[in-house]
Formats: structure tokens, sequence, C-alpha cells
């Protein structure tokens, strides 16, 4: 790696991003929010109606209402760059990007620095996204939607603690922000602050009793902390609110796929997949699909993949489709067949899309890091090391934070496999513990190799409660557990065996 992509930089740029937003700090004052210009009262009252709709995670309504937006005002930038930011729909990411930079000369100038900002991150340019977001923010200090967006999208590039503080920032300026409260009792559970996250989440639920959504966050993040049945309480209270909720249908899947119970999740998310959209259909397929490998029928898996991967390409998915055969390869037996199915992965991200380059970059991150994985538990180094070029190209071309922590789990399972324990652990150590069980697995053997048990305690704590619904999980933490049952043992080395084996 050329230079300081193992968090330095990134964590020196967040760092003057925060430090300029604080600068106003000791004069918070609320301002008004973030400008909308628009000639058009309608396209106003729907992109305020989606807003509102959004931060309730009413997200087809949000999405329904931001569209009318852009047909009332064709011209419409913050609706534009706001359903590229938000949707789920890969290539209406894309197409709104375009029309977002194409009408912002439209725009204020406060809503040109948003649409800069934002537009940089779809197209995985992520140096000037920081600068374009240390701008705004610096202009506007205390813009409660401002701060709220900065902070969204510290979430979505896994800077929890970055979060935080602005999150905590916003709710300073205005205590009865609801989604303020509901996104910082999340980023307090990724970083394991459940006291935090649900005394926050209580006030969420204060600011909104009839709304389905905090029942639903209550849910989630009380399945995070491990505590199944409150999770299924909550899902359930919140469909009662609304039995549309289609997002605590999945979570009922989802949860009941943790403790499993597989087929009852199937049928759970069986119901949620036949109210989903199209990208919903495809992203929900394949968590159907990871409750055959959770319950090791992989031949049953191999078919249900398969088939959400035939849907993402007819759709034109290309980071979905990818994402199967990626995780297809991570339970395969043989390493010939896993390698012919990350050849697939790497061929569906490199063909015509039209899905945003962050989105890609992300996903091939990860199949370059799969690769680096599959080699060192062949014992092939150097293959390994082939990969980790790939993967560090990747990461020095400017992508985004997701990218460098995937180079970061790469780098620390290279250096653990030749031995150089302290060098991985300064990689590992700038993994999210919340994103990669087997990074967190790595980590754990690391501490135990230098001989650092009260460290390696921790991690393989924060392992064993790692209850996210991901393939990583299935493969890793249910394993994990049986071998380390008194949560306060100190973990036996396990060494660096990544993949469940047939």
């Amino acid at each position: 790696m050329k230079q300081c992509w193992s968090g330095a930089c990134l964590t020196l740029m967040l760092a003057f991003a925060l430090s300029s937003a604080a600068a106003g700090q000791a004069k918070l004052q609320p301002q008004s929010d973030l400008e909308i210009t628009t000639k058009s009262a309608v396209a106003r009252a729907h992109f305020e109606a989606g807003l509102a709709k959004y931060q309730t995670l009413h997200l087809q309504e949000a999405f329904a209402n931001w569209r009318k937006a852009t047909q009332e005002d064709p011209n419409f930038a913050l609706a534009h760059i706001y359903l590229s930011q938000f949707s789920q729909d890969p290539a209406e990411q894309v197409s709104e990007r375009d029309k977002a930079l194409q009408s912002k000369k439209f725009a204020s100038q406060e809503e040109q620095l948003v649409v800069d900002w934002l537009a940089a991150t779809s197209k995985g340019q992520w140096i000037p996204a920081i600068q374009a977001m240390n701008e705004v923010q610096s202009r506007y200090p205390s813009h409660k939607q401002v701060l709220w967006l900065a902070a969204s999208w510290l979430t979505a590039q896994q800077q929890w603690g970055r979060s935080i503080t602005l999150f905590e920032r916003v709710i300073q300026l205005d205590s009865t922000f609801p989604d303020a409260w509901n996104s910082v009792a999340y980023a307090y559970a990724r970083t394991r602050q459940f006291d935090k996250a649900f005394s926050a989440m209580q006030r969420y639920t204060e600011l909104l009793p009839n709304e389905p959504n905090p029942q639903d966050s209550f849910a989630e993040i009380s399945r995070m902390a491990g505590r199944y049945d409150s999770a299924l309480e909550h899902y359930r209270a919140s469909l009662k609110l609304d039995p549309t909720f289609t997002e605590s249908q999945l979570g009922l899947g989802d949860t009941y796929a943790l403790m499993g119970e597989e087929r009852r999740a199937r049928a759970e998310y069986e119901i949620a997949l036949s109210k989903a959209t199209k990208a919903q259909a495809v992203m929900w397929g394949l968590q159907t699909a990871a409750t055959y490998v959770r319950e090791g029928n992989y031949d049953a898996a191999d078919l249900a993949f398969q088939a959400a991967a035939a849907r993402a390409h007819e759709n034109g998915f290309g980071n979905f489709e990818a994402q199967a055969y990626r995780i297809m390869a991570m339970y395969q037996k043989d390493s010939g067949k896993a390698g012919q199915l990350l050849d697939r992965a790497t061929a569906a991200l490199t063909e015509k899309h039209a899905v945003a380059k962050e989105l890609l970059d992300q996903e091939l991150a990860i199949v370059w890091r799969t690769r680096i994985y599959r080699a060192v538990e062949d014992g092939d180094l150097a293959a390994a090391a082939a990969a980790m070029k790939h993967l560090e190209a990747l990461a020095d071309s400017g992508s985004d934070a997701a990218v460098h922590s995937t180079y970061n789990s790469g780098a620390g399972a290279i250096l653990l496999a030749q031995g150089k324990y302290q060098d991985a652990i300064a990689y590992l150590e700038e993994v999210e513990r919340n994103q990669d069980p087997y990074a967190l697995r790595n980590l754990v053997a690391a501490y135990e190799r230098t001989g650092d048990k009260d460290r390696a305690r921790l991690a393989a704590q924060d392992l064993a409660g790692f209850n996210e619904p991901t393939i990583e999980q299935a493969l890793v933490v249910p394993e994990f557990r049986k071998n380390h049952v008194a949560a306060d043992a100190t973990p036996s080395a396990q060494g660096i065996s990544f993949f469940k084996r047939l």
C-alpha cells in the first residue's frame, strides 16, 4: 500500500470534517434547515413529505414523494440527489445522480455543495466527497439537516464514532428530531454501547409512539444485543401498528435465522418477498438463500443463490449478482469451484451496469478479500499476495472507507499467516468489529499469539456477540461460540481457518 490507507489518512480527513463543523459549536443556535430551491410549491411539499417519510422508514412512500417532486420540477437538484443517495435501486441511484448534477445550476450554493458531495460518493471519488462534506459543514455548522445528512453519510461509511458526534450535535440543536435519536441509537449499538442505545431508543419511541419504525428499530437493536425474544416482540408490535411495514416482516425472518429456526425464517421471508420491490426481492432473496447455509444444506443453498443471481442479472443489479456468486464461493469445499464462482462475480461487476461505482468497488473489494481468505486457507500465500495487489490498487484508486476497511482485513489475514502478529494486529484493529467476523476472529488469534490474553478475551466476546444476519456471521460465529462456551474464557488460538468446509 502506498501511503496511510490503513486508517490514518482517512481518520485525519474525517477529523478535520468534524473539527470544521465544531468551530461554531460554542454558539450553537438553531438555524433554518437545509435550503430547498424549487419554483414549485407542490414539488417542495412532496420533497418535505418524502423526507418525513424517509426519517420514519416509510421508504417506498418517501421515494414516491421524491419522484413526484422531480416530476413537478425536473430541475429540483436536491430531490434528485436525495433519490440517488437513498434509493434501493442501483439504476435509479445512477440516473438520479446524473440528473442532480445536470440541474444543480438551478440550486442554491448550499444545495450545490450537497450535490457535489453525494455525487462524488456515488462515483467512488472519495477525496472530493470528503472535501465537499468539509465545506458544507464549515459553512453551515448549525443546520440540523446538514449535520443529520453528514452523520447519516458517515454511518454509511461505517464511521460509527464520528457519526455519533454529529448526531449528538443534531440533538443539541433539536432535541425533538426523531431520526437523530434513532440513528444515534444504532451507532451506539454498533459500538456495543447498548445502555446508551436503548436509552436513545426509548426517547425515539416516546417521540413517535404511533409509528412502526421505533418498534422496528427497538427490535433490531435488541437483536444486535442478543435479545431475540424481545426483538420478536417489538417486530410484532411494529406490524400491529402497520401491517404493511415490510421491514419488520423481514426482521422477523432475520431474527429466526439467527436463532437457528431456518424453516420459520424462510416462511417470514416469503411474506416479505410477496410485498417486495425488484431491488428488495434480490436482496431479501439472498437472505433466504443464506438460511440453507445455516442448515448445512449446500445443494439447496446453491440453487437459491443461483436464482438470486439470475434475478439480479435480469434487473441489471451487477453488485447483487456478484454478491450471490461470491457468497457461494465462501462455503464451497472445492477451491477450484470457489475460484470459478469468484471469477463469475468479478465478471458481473465488470459488465456494463447502471450501478454506482461506489457499490461496484465495495463488492469487488470483498471479492478480492475472499480470494485472499481462500488462498490463505489453502496455504497458497503467493496467490494471496497476488490478490492483495489487486485489492491494494482498488483502495489506492480513492475508493471509500468500506473498501479501505476491506483492504485492512485482507492485509491482516496475510500478515497473520506469515507469523507477523503485531503487524497483523495493526491492520485488523482498523476493521470495524461489527463488519467482518473473519477479521475479528483473526484479531483474536493474533492477540493470543502475542500473549495479550485480555484483549483476546474482549475481542472474543465481541465476536461471540456478533448478531448481524450476514453470511459471514453464519459461517463464523456459531462455530466460534461452540468452541468458546464461557463468555469470559480466554479463547484458544484457532489459527486462520476461514471457511466452513463441507
